[in-house]
């Protein structure tokens, strides 16, 4: 199966609330999820994340990006149906965050789903936070896949402008530009 990562950027979630729990040297089971999805962690991640829903009071937003963080290393273990449950609840818990939108559309486009892939993607733009530049170069890519240029190089041009750092972004819009 192709790396979720050649299909799209990953908007890792972390939105550090205080949960009820003791973190010790700022370790948790949800702290630790995300470092998993950050790090391409396997089956004993997909625990960790586990542990964190299952045992840790968390708050909304950490609770999402914990399902979120967790359906990222479903999907790169293969497990798509069971990655997709994951981003659904943490969707329904928290709409608001596009990165949640944006990891659904990963695993969406894993599984041929395009039509459903932009729908989430669009609302990841539409919602405009810190990982908008993300859901344009993922949307770009979509459109790739889907053999819009056009429409591809509008996003990917959109993503070089809203991180003129990354090179990444730069070079895939000028990829698109020839």
């Amino acid at each position: 199966m192709k790396s979720l990562l050649s299909i799209g950027l990953l908007a890792l979630v972390w939105a550090p609330t205080a949960a009820s729990d003791t973190v010790i040297l700022n370790s948790s089971p949800a702290r630790d999820c995300f470092q998993a999805a950050l790090d391409g962690g396997g089956r004993d991640a997909i625990e960790v994340c586990t542990t964190a829903i299952e045992h840790q009071a968390l708050a909304p937003l950490d609770l999402a990006g914990t399902y979120s963080n967790r359906g990222i290393l479903k999907a790169r273990n293969g497990e798509l149906v069971a990655a997709l449950k994951d981003h659904d609840r943490a969707r329904r818990i928290a709409p608001e965050l596009a990165s949640i939108h944006i990891n659904r559309s990963n695993t969406l486009m894993a599984l041929k789903r395009y039509a459903d892939a932009l729908r989430d993607l669009n609302k990841a733009v539409a919602i405009a936070d810190a990982a908008l530049a993300v859901a344009h170069y993922n949307r770009a890519l979509l459109f790739q896949t889907l053999g819009d240029r056009e429409a591809a190089r509008a996003d990917a041009q959109q993503a070089a402008q809203l991180e003129p750092k990354s090179e990444a972004y730069r070079q895939f819009a000028r990829n698109l530009g020839n």
